[in-house]
């Protein structure tokens, strides 16, 4: 089984992708959350991701989810994908065709953080003897996706400017503030992120059976 089927055994596939374009993209848990169709741009000459200044990442505030701005100025910035990402988003996009987020709940609400750790990713992390699934390390946290991502890239050896700007890191260091991003390098980066993918065979439905949770 590969690295991304081992982390989304059992979840729908709706929340499969969720979690695999998580660790492909490196969002922060507000920001996946949150994400909308609008600020999803799958069909441009170079598809991406923006995370709004204002509105880029779900809040949950006295119980209540609102759309406000991500944790820090610099996370307000464009993600690019993948092109394996770009079509399995653009499948999803197309079995929701009228949903305005990108990712929801079974019952289409929003995800509250807590309700998707406890249906959803726990039972993930269990495992199922019955199926031959091995438990994980039920200390991991969706957020260890972002961390994964950022290591991913420096193993890839993407520039330390694209990994800042891609994680919406702030720059600190003067050579940080007076650097930039190129086409070339995002295009190298997004290809690094296909081959790993390709190389760890992709993702089978057929091994992520669709275990409906209860509604998020």
């Amino acid at each position: 089984m590969t690295t991304q089927n081992r982390e989304t055994r059992g979840m729908t596939p709706d929340n499969g992708l969720m979690t695999i374009t998580d660790a492909y993209t490196g969002l922060r848990w507000g920001e996946i959350a949150g994400l909308q169709w609008i600020r999803t741009y799958l069909d441009d000459d170079t598809p991406h991701i923006d995370v709004d200044p204002k509105f880029g990442a779900l809040h949950e505030v006295r119980g209540r989810l609102e759309l406000g701005p991500p944790k820090t100025p610099a996370s307000a910035r464009t993600v690019y994908l993948p092109p394996f990402l770009v079509e399995e988003l653009r499948a999803h996009r197309d079995r929701n065709p009228d949903a305005q987020f990108v990712f929801t709940g079974v019952n289409g609400g929003l995800h509250r953080r807590s309700n998707f750790r406890r249906r959803v990713w726990l039972p993930a992390l269990a495992g199922d003897e019955q199926k031959g699934w091995s438990p994980l390390n039920e200390e991991m946290h969706f957020h260890d996706l972002r961390h994964t991502h950022e290591t991913w890239l420096i193993e890839d050896h993407v520039p330390r400017i694209m990994r800042l700007v891609r994680l919406g890191h702030k720059r600190k260091d003067v050579d940080d503030i007076y650097s930039h991003i190129t086409d070339q390098m995002i295009e190298e980066t997004v290809q690094a992120l296909q081959q790993r993918w390709e190389q760890d065979g992709g993702w089978t439905w057929q091994e992520s059976p669709a275990v409906e949770p209860k509604a998020a």
